[in-house]
């Protein structure tokens, strides 16, 4: 739904800038969504409540700062311990068996996750189709590590290039 009428040009600028987490639902007031862990701490504010279009989107544009002030998410989206039962034990970085239901048959590879300009992406190191040495394997784990950790310290700046050959190479 577009931007009320009696909404201020200048808070229409804001909300261009950055939604806050606001839309408008209904004629009646605007929806401010926050969620956390699971849980939806946003709300509805209510023109009438607040006396205006443009002070229930100034509470609103508040209240989104105080969450974000009390839930801040990393750079790294979400660093934490890894779980014990975690595929690598290292965040980021993991281990899957995909089956390829054209060829029937069973692709096994790292992975590493990161951001490229700002969106999620990843990283894979497939050992293929066919059967692989234990060298091979702990070599496709340690580039997906190698890999992850030097994102995590370089970020935008890291040469995604240099990992191309990475079969052929040690860059660990």
């Amino acid at each position: 739904m577009p931007y009320p009428e009696k909404l201020s040009p200048k808070l229409q600028q804001k909300l261009t800038e950055n939604t806050f987490g606001i839309s408008f639902p209904s004629r009646s007031g605007c929806q401010m969504r926050f969620v956390r862990n699971g849980k939806d701490l946003g709300g509805f504010y209510s023109y009438k409540q607040w006396g205006s279009v443009n002070k229930a989107v100034e509470a609103a544009i508040s209240k989104n700062r105080q969450l974000k002030a009390l839930y801040p998410i990393s750079k790294t989206n979400r660093k934490r311990k890894p779980k014990p039962d975690a595929s690598c034990g290292f965040n980021g970085v993991g281990f899957r068996e995909k089956l390829d239901k054209r060829r029937n048959k069973i692709e096994r590879f790292y992975w590493a996750s990161f951001k490229r300009n700002g969106k999620p992406a990843i990283k894979t190191f497939s050992l293929g189709y066919k059967e692989f040495s234990a060298d091979q394997q702990l070599h496709a784990y340690r580039t997906a590590i190698q890999f992850r950790k030097e994102w995590e310290l370089l970020d935008s700046e890291m040469k995604e290039e240099k990992y191309k050959d990475w079969q052929n190479k040690r860059l660990y």
